[in-house]
């Protein structure tokens, strides 16, 4: 039991541990989970654009998009390692979000950095459960924000020098109004379809997984990785059709409830059984022919023979492209130096026609849930991975023949072996015994 009323709590990290913000009437918490079942509980995120603007200017809204993607594969996958489920409430809209978590206040942040609410979702202790559109009637909502808060917002800078509106105005352009953003999965492949038997049996535990996910800063250019796992990582990306979920989808992909967005243009270097070159994943399936359609006309198309029936893997063109892969990341190594890189390339326009502006913020979640899984399956196969923001937009287009505004790279990443920087010390963050 954390306090004798139910409450409004900020994650403070490096205390691992919760700050109270502010206080809730039982009746008012009561009628506000009226429509979870018992035990659930509710989480948001917000952005706090400063932390990268400082350094990556313009370039931070989306940098903060793609950690709200991050976290929300994080808490999914943490969700699930306690039994639980998490759901996405995309019918909340962001007025709503930030009077639930207290960011619209101003007298919390007087000379201090603005927050952004992102997203809120609800954690659910009952996997039977199922919740569909759901709406917070607003008087609640209200309710919440005129309860007692506690706490003001921390400076981070006493100067922030360069201002760039760009970001403000991108933020308000994609405000989320609230709206349901359920789709059919129904013709995804099954886990049989992906792996050949459902489920996995790996060498190291989700919590060893997890806990040692480092991102590579250097990767040593020599590594190879056989094709199985490189087959297992790249299905791992796929959402799964799957009996045994209420909604069809396995973990962490029923987090998010619209369907794929974001495709992979790959960069393959090192993968044992597998030949150099272009590749592409249509992590929905039904896409492949927009795809097709959308890059080069001379590209192969070949459906990768070794690969499991369900994955929707294709070589488009064969030969050497280390020195390409570093070229459109703006001239990093890392991309040509591991055994694979990728530009994750989002269906840019039709999904702001079909969901509006506000899923600009969308598309970018999904990449860095795309990231997150990649993470982790790297970890787990022994490798490192890194997430690359730096990159050239119309050389990556021109690399895969994108001609119009309708496919646009939102993400890059890189997989391979890691050289260790022995300047870097490895600590226990925690005291994890005590956190248990």
């Amino acid at each position: 039991d954390l306090h004798h009323l139910p409450g409004v709590y900020h994650y403070a990290p490096k205390a691992h541990g919760l700050e109270l913000r502010a206080d809730l009437e039982p009746a008012v918490w009561t009628a506000l989970t009226a429509a979870f079942p018992e035990g659930s509980f509710l989480v948001g995120l917000s952005s706090i654009f400063w932390r990268e603007a400082w350094k990556y200017g313009e370039r931070a809204f989306r940098y903060c998009q793609h950690d709200v993607g991050h976290a929300l594969g994080s808490m999914r996958i943490a969700a699930a390692a306690l039994g639980w489920r998490l759901h996405l409430l995309d019918g909340v809209g962001d007025t709503a979000v930030s009077q639930l978590l207290g960011v619209d206040r101003e007298v919390d942040y007087a000379g201090a950095e603005r927050e952004q609410a992102e997203l809120l979702a609800v954690v659910l202790p009952d996997h039977s459960a199922s919740i569909q559109d759901l709406r917070l009637p607003q008087e609640l909502v209200s309710e919440v924000a005129s309860s007692r808060w506690y706490g003001t917002a921390n400076v981070l800078s006493p100067v922030h020098g360069v201002y760039w509106p760009v970001i403000d105005e991108v933020a308000i352009a994609t405000t989320h109004p609230g709206r349901s953003l359920q789709e059919e999965f129904s013709r995804f492949p099954t886990e049989e379809e992906l792996f050949g038997t459902p489920g996995r049996s790996g060498g190291f535990s989700a919590e060893k997984v997890i806990l040692g996910r480092r991102s590579a800063v250097s990767m040593d250019a020599c590594t190879m990785i056989p094709a199985e796992t490189f087959f297992r990582m790249m299905a791992r990306l796929v959402p799964t059709r799957d009996g045994r979920s209420t909604d069809g989808r396995l973990m962490p992909w029923d987090a998010l409830p619209w369907r794929p967005r974001i495709a992979l243009g790959l960069f393959v270097h090192r993968v044992d059984g597998l030949s150099p070159g272009l590749y592409a994943l249509a992590r929905d399936p039904e896409k492949v022919e927009e795809l097709r359609r959308t890059m080069r006309p001379e590209f192969l198309w070949q459906r990768v023979p070794a690969c499991p029936q369900g994955l929707p893997l294709y070589l488009l063109k064969a030969g050497d492209c280390r020195t390409l892969a570093a070229n459109v990341s703006c001239g990093q190594d890392i991309a040509g130096d591991g055994a694979f890189s990728l530009a994750m390339l989002a269906d840019y326009m039709g999904s702001l026609a079909a969901f509006g502006a506000s899923f600009y913020r969308n598309l970018f979640w999904e990449a860095g849930l795309v990231g997150q899984v990649l993470y982790l399956e790297a970890e787990a196969a022994g490798v490192r991975a890194t997430g690359i923001g730096c990159y050239f937009d119309d050389p990556v287009h021109e690399v895969f023949g994108i001609a119009s505004r309708d496919w646009q790279s939102f993400y890059h990443f890189t997989v391979g072996g890691p050289v260790e920087d022995s300047r870097l010390t490895t600590l226990p963050p925690y005291n994890l015994e005590q956190a248990r």
